[in-house]
């Protein structure tokens, strides 16, 4: 029996209006009568997670988790104070944030282990993506000083063209991604976290937390920082909206899109079956 279903959030689990689809809701509700944990994994801070499933059924959390930066942290759903994360250093990001200023063309956005979210040279379009889902502190200037003392989750690189934002990956001193792990998101994002921290290290770990095989989970996810976790999973599901990479992993390969909601499909296919 299936004990947990672990799920990317944006561009799976919430529909590309970044609101729940009912049927979502509705397929959680009767998981959790069959004992089944709803973990949402996410590359996001766990308050903004949390802001996102601000109206679903307080049952629908009880008693779960939460992944957040991309496993670089994980929370009992409903307190802040992580039960695990790990950090990524000050020098690491300044490198990264040095770079940005020099390549000039790209955002960044720059993640603190309690939630905050710092933006720079972030376009208008960013700004209206994250509208409604993520608050994020805009800042200028060529220096992240004021970070120096914050203790710091993970950074990323933000560009609306992600052919482009994999010639950078390629094209950058590989000194700057030394002991990181890299992925890239959401079309838009290229990430960077503490070495050994990925979606399937966050998975593994909570299995362990829990004492449960990974055979039994479910993982659904849309995108490249989803892979570790597809894999990790005792099934990997990729919604219909799925990258070509993130499609070519999977067990399996829902026809529901995350506006249609995924979850109605994985508790017919896989729960319920």
């Amino acid at each position: 029996m299936y004990r947990v279903v672990a799920t990317d959030m944006d561009e799976t689990f919430l529909a590309a209006d970044h609101t729940i689809p009912q049927a979502n809701v509705e397929a959680i509700l009767r998981m959790r009568e069959l004992g089944v944990l709803f973990v949402p994994a996410s590359g996001r801070a766990y308050g903004s997670i949390m802001n996102s499933l601000r109206d679903l059924p307080p049952a629908c959390l009880e008693g779960s988790y939460v992944i957040s930066y991309n496993g670089g942290c994980i929370n009992r759903a409903g307190e802040s104070e992580p039960i695990m994360s790990h950090r990524i250093s000050y020098d690491t990001v300044k490198a990264l944030f040095d770079y940005a200023v020099y390549a000039g063309d790209i955002g960044m956005h720059i993640y603190t282990i309690d939630g905050e979210v710092w933006g720079w040279n972030l376009t208008d379009s960013e700004l209206a993506y994250l509208d409604g889902h993520m608050d994020i502190q805009v800042f200028d200037g060529t220096s992240i000083e004021f970070l120096r003392d914050v203790p710091l989750a993970k950074c990323l690189y933000v560009y609306e063209d992600l052919d482009l934002l994999h010639e950078l990956s390629l094209a950058m001193d590989p000194a700057l991604t030394e002991g990181l792990s890299t992925t890239f998101s959401s079309g838009r994002y290229y990430e960077f976290n503490p070495s050994g921290v990925d979606k399937g290290a966050g998975l593994l770990a909570l299995c362990e937390l829990l004492g449960i095989d990974p055979a039994q989970t479910i993982a659904c996810g849309d995108s490249a920082n989803d892979m570790a976790m597809l894999e990790a999973a005792g099934v990997g599901v990729v919604v219909s909206n799925a990258s070509d990479d993130a499609l070519a992993i999977a067990d399996y390969r829902a026809t529901s899109s995350c506006s249609d909601g995924v979850f109605a499909e994985v508790l017919r296919e896989f729960i319920e079956s």
